[in-house]
């Protein structure tokens, strides 16, 4: 799956994970040397390659430091189901190692640069800094909440309406963790992938970014992608990101 190779380190504060986990509750030094020594192992997964595979036993996590993912349901009839994009600062391995097999596959879209984490040091870690295992409710909480948003995409959600709420949250997902600036983003997945995330086949979504370019909401130049008309796109996709937002917890005291 992944092969070990040095590299340097990044400050464990610049780190595309303990940016998200401030972004919940700010975190103290001896947070951040916690943090440090967990993210010592570094690997490197190659593009196309499956890192979790569904029915498989799984024990172990992976946190995201740069690269992309997917976590997808393959059907007997071939079709593929993506549930979710994996991008830096996640987790892979949830909630693959609470079970006994595997119950979602992932595949790494690009080479991604991960750290490995055994089961019991992320228990550990939660068990010793609280305020970390806190903040990690906030993960399980906002992972949740994106696949009850696909499934009302898929359940209600007209095409054109489901690829502006894909894409806005994408967006604000890149740019919790310093990846995206205020309306362009990089696209990591093909139309045919960003299909298999709203349940649009890739030529129906080559024909609704189309009418979101006409209706000039939307510029794109190969995988980079801009936001033009943010109030209407919003209002198109009905997006309200404050699913994706941090838990008002910022302050207050955990011991």
């Amino acid at each position: 799956m992944a092969v070990q190779r040095k590299m340097a380190a990044k400050p464990v504060r610049d780190h595309p994970f303990t940016t998200r986990l401030n972004r919940s509750i700010e975190l103290d030094d001896a947070d951040m040397a916690a943090l440090d020594l967990l993210l010592s192992r570094w690997v490197i997964a190659k593009k196309a390659k499956d890192l979790i595979v569904e029915g498989y036993e799984y024990r172990s996590l992976h946190i995201v430091e740069s690269g992309f993912a997917i976590r997808y349901k393959l059907l007997h009839s071939g079709k593929r189901q993506i549930v979710n994009v994996i991008v830096p600062g996640d987790i892979i391995g949830f909630p693959a190692c609470f079970y006994e097999d595997a119950v979602f596959s992932v595949a790494a879209l690009g080479d991604m640069s991960l750290h490995p984490v055994p089961l019991d040091s992320f228990t550990d870690l939660c068990l010793n800094r609280p305020k970390i295992a806190t903040a990690l409710v906030w993960f399980a909480a906002r992972e949740a909440a994106i696949y009850a948003e696909h499934v009302i995409d898929a359940g209600r959600r007209e095409p054109l309406e489901r690829l502006a709420h894909f894409l806005l949250e994408m967006l604000t997902r890149l740019q919790a963790v310093g990846c995206a600036s205020e309306r362009t983003f990089g696209m990591p997945l093909s139309q045919e992938g960003i299909g298999d995330v709203v349940g649009l086949s890739g030529p129906h979504v080559n024909r609704m970014l189309g009418e979101l370019r006409n209706q000039g909401l939307v510029a794109v130049n190969g995988h980079q992608f801009t936001v033009v008309d943010m109030a209407a796109l919003q209002i198109l996709g009905e997006f309200r990101p404050a699913y994706l937002d941090r838990v008002p917890i910022r302050g207050r005291s955990l011991q």
